[in-house]
């Protein structure tokens, strides 16, 4: 597989393949050591994990109902690979598709994809670039795409975060309900048994973040929680003018993450169906190892208008910009 590798001179370094267009490591200095705040597994091991490890999601991220489509009178069946439903663009999304770099310099790499009309059962032939860029302390995630035909679209990166890493050179990996959270949302999405959400709702008990609060406390206390085994929700963001989407602080406070976005939400996931996933060293990883925050379009919005609209048009551009700026202690 292809790789590709960033650095800066904040010491931010970057690692990814083509394949999936997926990151595979982010490290920075951390306390006078280097730290890993991704998870990842063996590069030959992408292609048969299941979890989106590290990958872009596309053509469409998250769930559309009953993986159908339906825009006037035409109609288009999606790739249902989470029954009924089409997850992260179908089984074979944007996460499994050959992405090639065109441009790459000592900070920056732009890639493309070219998706075809009728690829996992998505209307027009849609173009996308992907530039990840390491500007001081952030990981910017640059998304732009444009089509023949309308066509819903909603990209994201689906790395998962541990800020605490692999403390001291060990192996002992500590779970991210340690981790304190921030969501700048009064709004977020409930969702039924098999994920669709349901109607917008007021934060409320353990969804509600809007101030710091560690992820595990009153772990699994709300049934939207039990049901899905912790967090896997869209929280509706507040406006552009917000000074940062989310904030996480590591479980030993030497690191905190910002995520700037201009997409209307964010998805917040715990892991929580990491288990048997191999780590780098191939051995699994547990649930709630690491966390996602992955900026998108509301779910099943393409069917859904109160959910905002994410259909693209010829002629219009789409344009995603996500940024995870990382800030040590000190």
């Amino acid at each position: 597989m292809k790789t590709f590798e960033l650095e800066n001179e904040e010491g931010l370094r970057l690692r990814g393949l083509e394949f999936g267009a997926t990151l595979t490591s982010l490290s920075l200095p951390v306390a006078g050591q280097r730290r890993e705040v991704l998870l990842g597994c063996a590069d030959e091991a992408y292609a048969a994990q299941q979890v989106w490890l590290g990958a872009v999601a596309g053509r469409f991220a998250n769930r559309i109902g009953g993986a159908e489509l339906v825009r006037g009178d035409e109609r288009w069946s999606l790739d249902a690979n989470q029954a009924p439903h089409c997850l992260h663009g179908g089984r074979d999304g944007f996460h499994r598709q050959p992405w090639q770099i065109k441009e790459q310099e000592a900070d920056r790499v732009k890639l493309a994809l070219l998706s075809r009309a009728g690829d996992q059962g998505f209307p027009g032939n849609l173009r996308v670039t992907l530039e990840y860029r390491l500007e001081q302390q952030d990981l910017v995630v640059d998304f732009r795409a444009s089509t023949d035909a309308p066509t819903p679209v909603s990209l994201t990166s689906h790395a998962y975060f541990n800020l605490d890493g692999h403390q001291g050179g060990s192996d002992v990996r500590s779970d991210i309900r340690n981790h304190a959270i921030s969501i700048n949302a009064d709004r977020f999405l409930p969702t039924d048994q098999s994920g669709l959400p349901l109607a917008i709702a007021p934060v409320e008990g353990p969804f509600d973040l809007r101030t710091p609060r560690p992820i595990g406390q009153d772990w699994l206390s709300h049934p939207q929680q039990q049901q899905a085994k912790g967090f896997d929700h869209a929280f509706v963001l507040n406006g552009p003018e917000q000074a940062w989407a989310a904030r996480v602080v590591s479980g030993d406070e030497q690191l905190v993450m910002e995520v700037h976005t201009n997409q209307p939400s964010l998805q917040f996931y715990t892991g929580n169906w990491l288990a048997s996933t191999p780590d780098r060293s191939g051995r699994p990883y547990r649930d709630y190892d690491g966390f996602c925050l992955e900026a998108q379009q509301l779910p099943d919005s393409p069917n859904r208008p109160e959910l905002g609209d994410p259909w693209l048009l010829p002629g219009q551009l789409y344009h995603h910009q996500t940024r995870y700026r990382l800030i040590p202690a000190g």
